[in-house]
């Protein structure tokens, strides 16, 4: 499936983008999207020299919490990880409250070349999105 973009039409909070796609566009609860930056970076092979393809910035990745049918309302997936000492080793309440941390590749440190794909860009009005995860 190709990657479908779409725009952000309205920010009702903090966590919370509208986009303009709806059951009109197959939609549906719980598909993710990323809010992406324009700015990005293209990647050469570097045997060929040949363009093979775009890292895309991204601001924000949002799961989609309602559908209509031109658009979705799209809030903010990640928790946040408690750091208040008296709680943390309360071990029933902070499993409730969650926290999720990716586990580090084993990559050559010396062959890291950056790129990350996050923007520090705020989100806005009119910023693309792209579908990036649909529960089908």
């Amino acid at each position: 499936m190709k990657n479908q973009e779409f725009k952000v039409v309205k920010i009702l909070d903090e966590y919370t983008v509208v986009i303009n796609a709806g059951t009109n566009h197959n939609i549906k609860v719980s598909d993710g999207f990323q809010i992406l930056d324009k700015k990005g970076s293209e990647v050469r092979d570097p045997e060929t020299g040949e363009i093979i393809g775009r890292l895309d910035l991204i601001k924000a990745n949002v799961n989609v919490s309602e559908v209509q049918e031109k658009m979705c309302i799209c809030s903010s997936p990640h928790t946040v990880k408690i750091s208040n000492p008296l709680i943390s080793g309360l071990d029933t309440l902070s499993n409730g409250l969650g926290f999720t941390e990716r586990e580090k590749l084993n990559v050559e440190l010396t062959e890291v070349t950056g790129g990350l794909r996050r923007s520090n860009a705020k989100v806005r009005i009119g910023d693309t999105v792209r579908l990036i995860k649909s529960s089908k």
